[in-house]
């Protein structure tokens, strides 16, 4: 039981592989927001055609709506960075982050980076991810 078909999968070949695999396991599909999912026809081979074709239409809507949606957000974010109030999100890891302790981990990295610690090794100490690293040690760098 879903809301809406789009919950289903990101995109339209997604959709349909997560349709074809619950046919494959004879699980009924339910879709809350659509009720006329829910009823017969009469004949069960144009039943399953209409249900078919009504769950690729809308998996290709919803695909549209995604690709949309990416695309105006996209311009929005243009549209501000060349009004300059854009800043991106913000960092994890860095000296006036909200977070107390990840400005302490921050703290500990320079730290860490300033006594000359193998950056594998300071991975391994300070159980942060690669990029999350590698953000915060771009602001300890002039």
């Amino acid at each position: 039981m879903v809301e809406a078909i789009d919950r289903l999968g990101r995109n339209y070949d997604e959709v349909i592989q997560t349709v074809n695999y619950l046919k494959q396991k004879n699980v009924k599909l339910v879709i809350t927001r659509l009720p006329i999912m829910a009823e017969a026809i009469g004949n069960p081979l144009l039943d399953r055609f209409i249900k078919d074709l009504i769950v690729q239409i809308l998996a290709m809507i919803s695909e549209q709506e995604r690709t949309e949606s990416k695309r105006r957000q996209t311009q929005g974010i243009n549209i501000a960075k060349s009004n300059g109030v854009y800043k991106g999100r913000p960092k994890l890891y860095e000296p006036n982050a909200k977070n107390l302790q990840r400005r302490a981990v921050y703290r500990n990295i320079v730290d860490e980076l300033e006594k000359g610690t193998a950056i594998s090794k300071l991975l391994k100490i300070m159980v942060i991810h690669i990029k999350q690293f590698i953000e915060s040690k771009k602001t300890t760098q002039p």
